[in-house]
């Protein structure tokens, strides 16, 4: 393999920079000669340098404009600043960002059609390819690598492949139908997947077979790592120790408010079904005096629920002091409506069931559905369902993965390398 090669990754923050990081982690470790950059987009640059990189910004790509382009985008970043910041991103990066978008989506569609687009869509109409084919020749890649959002990570693909440079991405879920990374006529040379029901739907939607490869999704790699293991034991042993009883068979309660209601569902948009489901759950454990619950709300909204006291069979988890893959190692059941908990749980072989009641699920993420989990119809049927599973725990499902996804991602870009001169 060349030791003289050049990557460039491109990432938003959140479960896309996550996917990406152990990725380049494993090429670093693999290849530690070669040349990895990665352009962490807003709030990607906080995870990114957590994990020990010197990333790039949008901030550090505006000497690629000439003195008149770069006053014109940071001009009309400030007119777009308004209701477009973030705590986590700095002002000169949100600033950069916003304006070279602008300025090249006005250079795209003209002055008119772009003010149009932006005034009816906001940063939701960023689109910048012919920008990132500037930064393509500038930075001259070997191989880019991204993952399947919108905006800057879909120009730059389609910027890599406009120019003949080899792309892979790594795609986070299902790709059902409807999905509008399924839907692009504009494809990479490889994309990764989570499972072989995610290439079926891939598939299904036209995409030639030898462009993907089933890897996992390394965002979920922690859920294989010893520590995280030897974490859940630990959690265990703490809890026997603190109260003087085993956990026994342990339940994580995952949740998250529901963005929109749906008219099949009696549970509004907001906090209510999650709420309804811990006060369930906390009455079956009272019932069960071998059984024990972790409670986990979603990360921005633990707070709003009345924290009660914990006790020798329930537990209530705050995200800022615990990670999420011990207590999924640690549980022998999982309930959930849609948050990607339930899919974590069945990469790691756990029981999930999953409230189809959810508006959520109702709106198209029915994990029931999908075969992730185990259905339950309302939340009147919870308990025996919670009962039924632990008594005879099933099988784990097609989505469970037994090793690391970050390994066989590395391979799919090495074997693009070979590919290309």
């Amino acid at each position: 393999m060349n030791e003289s090669r050049r990557l460039l990754a491109v990432a938003y923050g959140g479960g896309h920079v996550a996917m990406l990081l152990p990725v380049l982690g494993e090429l670093r470790r693999r290849h530690p000669r070669w040349n990895i950059q990665l352009l962490a987009l807003t709030t990607a640059r906080r995870a990114a340098q957590a994990a020990g990189w010197d990333c790039l910004g949008y901030e550090s790509l505006l000497p690629l404009l000439d003195a008149q382009e770069r006053e014109q985008a940071l001009r009309l970043g400030q007119e777009l600043q308004a209701g477009n910041s973030h705590p986590d991103v700095a002002t000169s990066e949100t600033l950069a960002y916003l304006g070279i978008n602008a300025w090249s989506l006005r250079g795209q569609l003209g002055e008119q059609e772009a003010a149009r687009r932006l005034a009816e869509r906001g940063r939701h109409a960023f689109h910048p390819q012919l920008f990132f084919e500037r930064v393509l020749r500038a930075l001259r890649p070997d191989l880019l690598l991204s993952t399947n959002s919108p905006r800057s990570e879909q120009a730059a693909l389609e910027a890599a492949q406009a120019l003949g440079i080899p792309s892979l991405a790594v795609l986070d879920l299902f790709a059902q139908p409807g999905d509008p990374f399924a839907a692009r006529s504009q494809r990479p040379d490889r994309v990764c997947v989570l499972a072989d029901a995610v290439r079926d739907n891939l598939l299904a939607a036209g995409w030639e077979a030898q462009r993907i490869a089933v890897t996992g999704n390394p965002a979920f790699d922690a859920l294989h790592e010893p520590a995280a293991r030897e974490q859940a034991r630990e959690m265990r042993r703490r809890w026997a120790q603190h109260w003087g009883r085993e956990p026994g068979r342990l339940v994580l309660l995952a949740t998250q408010p529901e963005a929109q209601a749906h008219p099949a569902s009696p549970w509004p948009a907001g906090d209510a079904l999650a709420l309804a489901m811990e006060a369930s759950a906390r009455a079956w454990v009272e019932q069960r005096p071998t059984a024990s619950l972790v409670v986990r709300h979603h990360p921005n909204h633990w707070h709003r629920a009345q924290r009660a006291p914990d006790t020798a069979q329930v537990h209530f988890s705050v995200p800022a002091d615990e990670a999420i893959e011990p207590l999924v190692l640690a549980a022998d059941a999982v309930v959930v409506q849609t948050t990607t908990v339930g899919l974590q749980a069945a990469v790691a072989g756990r029981p999930v069931l999953s409230l189809r009641c959810s508006p959520g699920a109702l709106r198209g993420l029915d994990y029931a559905a999908l075969g992730v989990a185990r259905g339950v119809a309302d939340l009147d049927e919870l308990p025996a369902a919670l009962d039924q599973t632990l008594a005879r725990p099933p099988a784990p499902t097609r989505w469970a993965r037994p090793a690391a996804a970050a390994p066989a991602v590395a391979d799919q870009a090495e074997a693009l390398l070979q590919r290309a001169p």
